[in-house]
């Protein structure tokens, strides 16, 4: 009896060994985090000059708006090397103002894993005309959760003018959709970028004061579930015990990945001397940081974890006063 009870427990420890003490989402996407983000701002990036091109080639009685739009439609042309200072000064001040325009990025990546093991072993012991039964039952529950958060900000010219080519690659190419853990690949920041504008544009988001912005939640939730059941069973002999068992294993491990994205327009023109800087092929364009556009993105993204995360949590919830400072 001894042996067996040391073999199943050698068997409820060796399962046990695969529950992770802090689940990461590398672990399944095989992605670290740093390239997720990098390719999500570079997916905005891609995203940017994909508008100003759309924006160009609308201009059909104007031949180089629609050469300079067909150079930024062509990825295979960096962006530095597309020079837009011929275009009309009407054309140019409309470009120019995306440059101040902000963006904020609020990542939360949840990894849980569950590891539940149910265990039984029953020896039954013959002896004379009768028989005797010791019944032997485990039950070990575990649960690992881990919860990443982050936030980053952005400025559509610092994204345009100042990402090196060692990190978003120029020709830049999107990373391709992932059906199973979809942070990993596209995520249409493109859809979320042209509905920004085109509310901004035709609708103004009736914003009283401040500039108007846009924010999108995008959660991806994907779960894998495993179930083993096996049953042992020794067939008694003359003289001999009869000993039956066996475990069943619930492995679950889920993942969440969430990204809050916030748009922020533009609330003051640009001068001469920022919108030749912005123009100039190569030339970096600085920005400084804390604008008003930067700020407004970032309590967006604030509001929106009031609304939507706060507002859906159980019990009492307490802020802290740097979230409260955003309003």
């Amino acid at each position: 009896m001894t042996k067996y009870l040391s073999l199943f427990t050698a068997s409820v420890t060796a399962l046990l060994a695969g529950c992770a003490i802090s689940p990461v989402q590398e672990e399944v996407t095989h992605v670290s985090t740093p390239i997720v983000v990098s390719q999500i701002l570079c997916e905005t990036r891609d995203a940017i000059r994909g508008q100003m091109a759309a924006y160009l080639l609308l201009q059909t009685k104007d031949d180089v708006a629609i050469a300079k739009g067909n150079e930024l439609k062509d990825r295979s042309i960096p962006y530095s090397h597309i020079d837009l200072r011929p275009l009309k000064k009407d054309l140019k001040n409309t470009i120019a103002s995306f440059a101040k325009y902000a963006v904020t990025y609020d990542f939360t990546f949840t990894g849980t894993i569950l590891n539940n093991v149910n265990g039984n072993l029953t020896p039954t012991t013959t002896f004379g005309a009768g028989s005797r039964i010791f019944p032997f039952i485990a039950r070990v529950d575990r649960q690992r959760q881990n919860i990443q958060s982050f936030r980053e900000t952005d400025t559509f010219g610092d994204l345009l003018k100042n990402t090196t080519a060692d990190y978003c690659p120029d020709p830049h190419e999107n990373a391709s959709r992932n059906y199973v853990y979809p942070i990993t690949g596209s995520i249409g920041i493109a859809k979320q970028l042209r509905d920004f504008l085109s509310l901004k544009v035709f609708s103004k988001l009736g914003a009283k004061e401040g500039p108007p912005t846009f924010t999108s939640n995008i959660t991806f939730t994907t779960t894998l579930h495993g179930n083993v059941d096996p049953t042992i069973v020794i067939s008694p002999v003359e003289n001999s015990t009869t000993r039956s068992g066996g475990y069943g294993l619930t492995l679950e491990r889920s993942d969440e990945h969430k990204v809050i994205i916030a748009f922020a327009a533009v609330s003051s023109a640009m001068s001469e001397a920022e919108v030749a800087q912005f123009f100039t092929p190569g030339n970096e364009f600085q920005t400084p940081r804390g604008t008003a556009e930067e700020l407004a993105s970032q309590k967006a993204v604030a509001e929106s974890i009031v609304r939507f995360d706060l507002g859906n949590q159980r019990g009492p919830v307490i802020i802290n006063q740097s979230l409260l400072n955003l309003f």
